[in-house]
C-alpha cells in the first residue's frame, strides 16, 4: 500500500526477469518459494544464482528460499530489521559509499537521517556493533554486507 500512496502504483520494483542481471541479490525477509511473488521468481532466481550472482538472505528463519537459493544466511532476530539497515547505512555514509548526487537530487531529509545514524542528537552512533547488540547479527557481517551492497553492481 505504501508504494501506490508515495508512488500513485503497486508496481515500482523491476521485472522478475531482471533478477537474472544481479551480481548481488540480497532477500531480506522474502520467501518467494513458498509465497507467491511474482510468476516464475523462483526460475529467475535460479538462473541468477546459476550465473554467478551472489544471493544472500536476511530472515529470522531459515527458508525454503535461503536453503534453495541462497550462497549465505543471515539469521536476525524478528522486529530487528531496522537496526540493521540503519547500521547498513552507517557504513557507507562513513565509508562514503553512498550516492551523494542521488541523493542530493532525488530525496529529502538525508541530512537529518544522517544525523541521527551519526548520533549527533542522541550521541548513539548507529554502528554495526550498536546493531549487533540488538539484532544478533555479527557487527562484520554487517559491515561486509553493507559494503558489498554499495559495491557490486548491479544488485537487487
Amino acid at each position: 500500500m505504501g508504494s501506490l500512496i508515495n508512488y500513485g502504483t503497486l508496481h515500482t520494483a523491476n521485472n522478475r526477469d531482471d533478477l537474472t542481471n544481479s551480481r548481488l541479490i540480497i532477500m531480506w525477509g522474502w520467501d518467494p518459494a513458498t509465497t507467491i511473488s511474482g510468476t516464475n521468481t523462483c526460475w529467475y532466481l535460479a538462473q541468477a544464482r546459476d550465473a554467478g550472482c551472489r544471493i544472500v538472505s536476511v530472515d529470522a528463519k531459515y527458508t525454503d528460499t535461503a536453503a534453495t537459493f541462497a550462497s549465505q544466511w543471515v539469521p536476525i532476530r524478528p522486529g530487528t530489521d531496522s537496526a540493521m539497515a540503519i547500521a547498513m547505512a552507517y557504513v557507507m555514509i562513513t565509508e562514503d559509499l553512498h550516492n551523494k548526487s542521488f541523493l542530493d537530487t532525488y530525496t529529502v531529509g538525508f541530512h537529518t537521517f544522517k544525523d541521527y545514524v551519526m548520533g549527533k542528537d542522541d550521541g548513539v552512533p548507529k554502528t554495526p556493533t550498536w546493531a549487533e547488540g540488538i539484532t544478533g547479527v555479527a557487527a562484520r557481517t554487517i559491515a561486509q554486507l553493507a559494503t558489498d551492497y554499495a559495491t557490486i553492481r548491479p544488485g537487487h
